[in-house]
């Protein structure tokens, strides 16, 4: 049976060390016809290894009816990933954040997993309801995946080939010597995610618990935890994630942990974007080229989080908690290395030079001291100067120089152990790597070299990269000899006995592929057939065969075709659903959310019959509370406002008319923090027509900071038991008529817990990110608000700020009027019209009045990634014959811009070629759709 053990150096499988190169790409991100695509770039970066998050609300759309099948088909990806050579991680929750909807979490749990006593609902803890919900999804996972870990035996089989031209040593995975008759590739599965809280009973009982799910359905491999410590759990391996300031970090990981390797769950190798936002590209090709060199300076194995980010589809983006009304982009492009539409840019090489390397020197890096010792430099990514550090190892010394933004050093000398002095070579790079004594798998010893190396392969030829014209110096075996970096494109070959050395510049290195014969020069990739596709820039592909043959052929980039147009334009109109004269609408006791209604995802319609003494006259000042994300209110069959977290969330001034009608948009859950769980789509609230309360100063005394975990058993950033002094802030509020109060906190930068009458209801954790809250205290409700005088006490976590602003931060609206307490109430599920609800026309623009649009194209081939340019629309949703490409957001309801995303991707498996493909749009405001126009775009939607 294949066996996988660990120690403080890396992990071994059978007892051969290993070394982890990883990317995550997350399946339902990737169409199922572009996942091998999509590993083949990713093993042709040098990964030996691809990480994945199970969502668990894509598989189990209704509670125990699951899916897995298509596009979320998670046994056949993995199956793929081991396919083409590759270890895989496998992160199944239950909770994931991702910057998906509900961090992975069905919507159904707010229906399903309640106390059916108490109605008393609680995520990420160990409560019944949600226990079971989990219990019964892992299960399911399991189910698929348990016979596809690497411990599982198979016997008289073998692990199939890789699939493709793959070096023979070249990636590390099964085709690097690991033929154990193993089951398949998964290497690591993680234990829910991201539990940032410290809480040492309950936290502990809750996640041990959720290993054990793992455990009795068949888990065999190592169990991660990625807590970032705040909790730790028994019998697993704690990984890091992070972005920058990484070294010190993993340092201190080894300290903590010292039995198991460092392993980075998430290296932020980008970041994701969100609507209304400016697109985020900090993490420079530079950048990424250091932090990828610091971490193997650290010692740790590396998770690209993202390698390659893919797209949102449908209505899975999620919400996070920068602000109020940050909900995610459709493209998760993540500015990964590897770009939405599978384009290969800077950042993808610099990965590939560093990724290419750890792999293919797996033997020296797993050899590798547990824990340096020794001090250096600071590794700071700003102002520090040049910082080198040596590591020793069984198979071969390492030597890293990293290079602060600020430093301006280009060339350096090193001093050997023996006495001898290297220069080195920068140029414009922020890192280099250098071997010394390092074992070339026993046919040679290399001593030193003042190059990169790139690749060792089939143990017969060692490939060097350094700046173009530089002096490079290679000693083998006590021999050494000079060798220049070419300046052109053709690569410098030397024979010493029986190895092969090659040289590249660093241009050359970024065209340069490994293959099972070889070395070739002048590509990025390898077609279906293995072939070298040829590189723009580069007229000529170079093969040099492992005996050192160099040949060449001429070759000519393909062109990219002539973009489609967009032609034979429809529409269909909503006015039926805006007039309240649907026949789909149907009644219900309201208010109710979307989950309560059974709408999980997308667009809902809500009709209110309001009775005339209910209507307040002329224009009001009105409030949802709780109304999510943007509420489009027609009354009379016309557009009155948009209100909401994603819009308008202050109380709005318009006038309510019987009946009224409002198009209700999710645009995503939390997915992250202290909210996940809080945030119900709809109208989960009365509309109110309200008042500001002057609420005057607070009794101020001192006291012990407030508890959350009398609320919770997962607070995030939080110590059970750190109540340091702190203070209670008192006010005493009587509602006006027995009539609902709204409490609204917006950026307080303290938090607390709100007691009510001496009772704790809730409680606000402001931490790195969430500053908002919205609570509202209604007599209709059990609870502790009475109609009469009531006590709230605000007890704080610390001392409030000096620069508090209690009364801009923290504010109180009375309602004077509850408008819809005797509305009749119906609601139906937004849905695509059919086919014969479209009409040949375009109308003109018609000022808040939603529109279906309808439009063909042709394509005659899918070489390059097709986007969608959504110019003139406002905000919406698209489809491409029948799938849901996901939400688009132009222009707001004022026609100001909003973006960042402009670019919509078309994915290639799901056009036609044999027939014309259908477009089709939604937009909330009616905008005309005719200045949209088709565009072939290799780098993706931000290049």
């Amino acid at each position: 049976m294949p066996t996988i053990s660990y120690d403080g150096q890396s992990f071994s499988i059978d007892s051969r060390r290993l070394w982890l190169a990883s990317g995550a790409i997350h399946y339902p991100r990737v169409p199922r016809g572009l996942w091998r695509d999509r590993l083949r770039a990713a093993r042709e970066a040098g990964l030996n290894c691809i990480e994945t998050y199970v969502f668990w609300n894509a598989h189990e759309r209704q509670p125990g009816r699951f899916d897995f099948s298509g596009d979320l088909d998670l046994r056949a990806f993995i199956e793929m990933v081991g396919q083409e050579g590759m270890f895989a991680i496998v992160r199944p929750g239950p909770y994931i954040c991702a910057e998906w909807d509900f961090g992975g979490l069905p919507a159904w749990l707010h229906r399903e997993a309640r106390d059916k006593k108490t109605g008393e609902f609680k995520l990420r803890q160990n409560f019944q309801p949600f226990m079971e919900a989990s219990s019964r999804y892992l299960r399911a996972v399991m189910e698929q995946v348990k016979d596809l870990q690497i411990t599982t035996p198979r016997e008289g089989r073998r692990h199939p080939a890789p699939v493709g031209n793959v070096p023979g040593e070249a990636a590390g995975g099964f085709h690097a010597g690991l033929r154990s008759t193993c089951g398949g590739p998964i290497l690591l599965m993680q234990a829910e995610n991201e539990w940032f809280s410290h809480n040492p009973d309950e936290g502990q009982a809750y996640l041990l618990e959720m290993a054990r799910y793992l455990r009795e359905n068949g888990c065999s491999v190592p169990v991660i935890a990625c807590n970032q410590l705040w909790q730790t759990v028994p019998n697993t391996i704690h990984t890091w994630n992070a972005s920058a300031h990484l070294a010190p970090s993993l340092r201190q990981l080894a300290v903590v942990q010292p039995n198991a390797p460092r392993v980075v769950s998430e290296y932020w190798s980008g970041w994701f974007d969100q609507w209304g936002g400016k697109h985020n590209d900090n993490v420079t090709p530079g950048k990424h080229y250091y932090r990828l060199a610091s971490m193997l300076a650290a010692g740790a194995q590396v998770n690209h989080y993202m390698f390659h980010g893919g797209t949102t589809f449908g209505h899975f983006g999620g919400r996070t908690v920068n602000g109020k009304d940050c909900f995610m982009t459709t493209s998760y492009d993540y500015d990964a290395p590897l770009h939405e539409g599978g384009g290969r840019g800077v950042k993808y090489a610099m990965t590939k030079r560093i990724c290419t390397f750890a792999t293919q020197f797996a033997s020296v890096l797993s050899g590798l001291e547990a824990a340096p010792d020794q001090a250096c430099i600071a590794q700071d990514e700003v102002d520090h100067p040049l910082s080198v550090v040596h590591l020793r190892g069984t198979q071969g010394e390492a030597v890293f120089l990293l290079r602060s933004e600020k430093d301006k050093t280009r060339d350096t000398r090193i001093m050997l152990p023996e006495g001898i002095t290297l220069p080195v070579h920068l140029g414009d790079d922020r890192a280099a790597w250098l071997l010394l004594h390092t074992n070339l798998g026993g046919v040679a010893t290399l001593d030193f070299t003042n190059l990169r190396p790139f690749a060792f392969l089939d143990r017969k030829m060692l490939v060097l990269f350094g700046p173009a014209g530089s002096e490079g110096i290679v000693s083998i075996d006590g021999t050494a000899f000079h060798i220049k970096v070419p300046t052109g494109k053709e690569p410098a070959v030397e024979t010493h006995e029986a190895l092969v050395v090659v040289v590249l510049s660093e241009q050359m290195v970024d065209a340069a592929l490994p293959t099972a014969e070889g070395l070739v020069v002048g590509t990025d990739r390898l077609d279906e057939q293995g072939q070298p596709v040829p590189l723009k820039g580069w007229p000529k592909i170079a093969t040099i065969t492992l005996d050192g043959k160099v040949s060449s052929e001429p070759a000519t980039p393909a062109r990219l075709p002539r973009a489609p147009r967009l032609t034979q334009w429809s529409s269909a109109d909503c006015e039926a659903f805006v007039t309240g004269e649907a026949e789909a609408y149907q009644s219900f006791e309201g208010p109710a959310s979307h989950e309560a209604l059974g709408c999980d995802y997308g667009y809902g319609w809500y009709k209110l019959d309001i009775p005339k003494q209910s209507l307040p006259r002329g224009k009001a000042r009105l409030l949802f509370p709780g109304g999510s994300d943007r509420l489009h209110i027609y009354t009379e069959g016309k557009w009155q406002a948009v209100v909401g977290t994603a819009a308008q969330d202050e109380p709005t001034t318009f006038k309510v008319a019987s009946p009224m009608v409002v198009l209700s948009d999710n645009l995503g859950r939390m997915n992250y923090g202290q909210h996940v769980g809080q945030d119900l789509k709809g109208i989960p609230h009365h509309l109110m027509q309200v008042t500001p309360i002057r609420m005057g100063k607070p009794t101020v005394t001192d006291s012990p900071a407030g508890d959350p975990f009398v609320l919770s058993d997962l607070v995030y950033d939080r110590r059970k038991g750190d109540q340091a002094p702190a203070q209670t802030l008192t006010w005493t509020v009587k509602p006006e008529g027995r009539k609902p109060v709204v409490l609204d906190i917006n950026g307080l930068p303290v938090g607390f817990v709100l007691k009510v009458n001496g009772q704790p209801l809730t409680f606000y954790n402001p931490g790195p990110h969430a500053r908002f809250l919205r609570v509202v205290l209604d007599l209709t409700t059990e609870g502790p608000f009475t109609g009469g005088k009531n006590q709230l006490d605000f007890v704080l976590f610390a001392p409030l700020p000096s620069d508090a602003d209690l009364g801009a931060q923290l504010r109180l609206f009375q309602a004077t009027r509850v408008v819809t307490h005797k509305a009749t109430w119906s609601f139906t599920p937004m849905a695509v019209p059919s086919a014969d609800a479209f009409a040949p026309s375009v109308p003109d623009k018609r000022v808040g009045q939603p529109m279906w649009y309808r439009a063909s194209f042709s394509v005659k081939a899918t070489q390059a990634p097709l986007f969608l340019v959504a110019r003139g629309l406002s905000k919406g949703q698209l489809y491409l014959n029948g799938h849901n490409i996901g939400r688009y957001f132009i222009a707001d309801e004022q026609g100001k811009p909003k973006g960042p995303q402009k670019h919509y991707y078309l994915p290639e498996p799901w056009l036609r070629l044999d027939a014309p493909n259908e477009l089709t749009i939604f937009d909330e405001q009616g905008h005309k759709p005719t200045g949209c126009k088709l565009s072939y775009r290799p780098l993706g939607p931000w290049h």
